[in-house]
């Protein structure tokens, strides 16, 4: 690397290595659940950043659910991913080469340009880690937009508040798992649903009063159960990860002035058809509830003091990063992908692509409740 000047008088860094590296590219738009064939793995050669990018050596991506439906190209919140260009996913990584001095060289930083081993990137689109004494993984998780999600849709959303009792669907995902803890911080009783006896137990592990295997009957029934072993006769918040039997069961219990949140409806998104909605919507105003959607971009403004909380939260070891790694670098991008449409991944489906990737700046085991595959 070497110095140059600029016409401002500005040092700038620049490097005219170029260096090889694989990335996804879409090739169709998905119909039903996503195929090996609608992706390829290619091998390419990634260059100098021009001026206002960096190049970044990508340490870990994380793959979200909002994914399939800009693969598809269904109507979203979000932009559908081009045919015949690299996907985006949320990852950190570290600054390489730079031509822009706001992003220095060897900066922590969090960006879009995943599914890829290096990425060229603009610098405005680079965000410069706070708390880069946590592990990588950390901000992609508890510090990323799972974890932001969750401390949104329960602190700005839910509004959970000491007495409450909380149920959370898909629990032991990213964003549930955090939920349940969030919601244990602020005195509420919490029901937890999964998809099977190893992640009930984690649940309760993360402090759930009752959990149950939505697999083990009609959740109407399980829901009822739970609440019974709780010593409640309703819910005071429901947290929607999954929509159809989920939602129709929360409403069912819901009490007066209860707060339903509309995070997400995994029990949708991989569908053919339209999927029928709740029979019992009617119930919303005999319980005069409310029930809210949201989406992170509307509460950005909240970053800073999220942040905080929860870095604070993270190093007392009152909220456990709860994620899933696959190993194999970038090749097991597409397998994570769909582990964590398929409910196999635990909490936070993560893919290591570094030599150091989850783990640089040794990040602390004891916290993780973390799966490999």
């Amino acid at each position: 690397m070497e110095m140059n000047g600029n016409d401002t008088g500005r040092a700038t860094l620049t490097t005219a290595t170029v260096v090889a590296g694989r990335e996804w590219l879409l090739r169709s738009r998905p119909k039903g659940r996503p195929k090996a064939g609608d992706v390829e793995l290619v091998d390419v050669v990634v260059g100098a950043p021009d001026a206002g990018h960096v190049r970044v050596e990508n340490l870990v991506m994380s793959v979200e659910p909002y994914m399939r439906g800009r693969m598809g190209g269904e109507a979203t919140y979000a932009e559908p991913y081009p045919i015949g260009e690299p996907m985006l996913a949320p990852t950190v990584g570290r600054v390489t080469a730079s031509a822009d001095e706001s992003v220095p060289v060897g900066a922590l930083v969090l960006h879009e340009r995943g599914w890829r081993e290096h990425a060229l990137v603009p610098a405005s689109e680079c965000r410069i880690v706070a708390h880069d004494d946590l592990p990588p993984v950390a901000h992609l998780g508890l510090l990323g937009i799972p974890g932001m999600t969750a401390w949104v849709g329960a602190e700005r959303i839910a509004r959970i508040e000491k007495g409450d009792v909380v149920f959370v669907s898909s629990a032991a995902g990213a964003v549930g798992s955090t939920v349940v803890q969030i919601a244990k911080l602020r005195g509420a009783t919490v029901i937890a649903s999964a998809g099977s006896a190893e992640k009930v137990a984690l649940m309760k592990d993360l402090g759930a009063d009752a959990a149950f295997d939505y697999h083990d009957g009609r959740v109407t029934n399980l829901l009822r159960d739970a609440l019974a072993e709780v010593g409640a006769s309703g819910l005071d918040v429901y947290f929607d990860n999954v929509g159809g039997d989920h939602l129709e069961a929360a409403i069912r219990v819901i009490n007066d002035h209860a707060r339903i949140v509309l995070c997400g409806m995994i029990s949708v998104y991989n569908a053919d058809a339209p999927q029928p909605g709740p029979s019992n919507l009617i119930k919303i105003i005999w319980r005069r509830a409310r029930m809210e959607g949201f989406l992170l971009r509307d509460h950005l403004d909240a970053r800073d003091e999220f942040e905080a909380q929860m870095a604070t939260w993270i190093r007392m070891g009152a909220v456990r990063p709860v994620h899933t790694e696959f190993a194999g670098g970038v090749a097991a991008a597409w397998d994570a992908f769909l582990g964590m449409l398929d409910g196999t991944a635990t909490g936070k489906a993560v893919v290591p692509l570094g030599a150091h990737g989850a783990r640089e700046h040794g990040g602390n085991d004891s916290l993780d409740k973390e799966t490999q595959r």
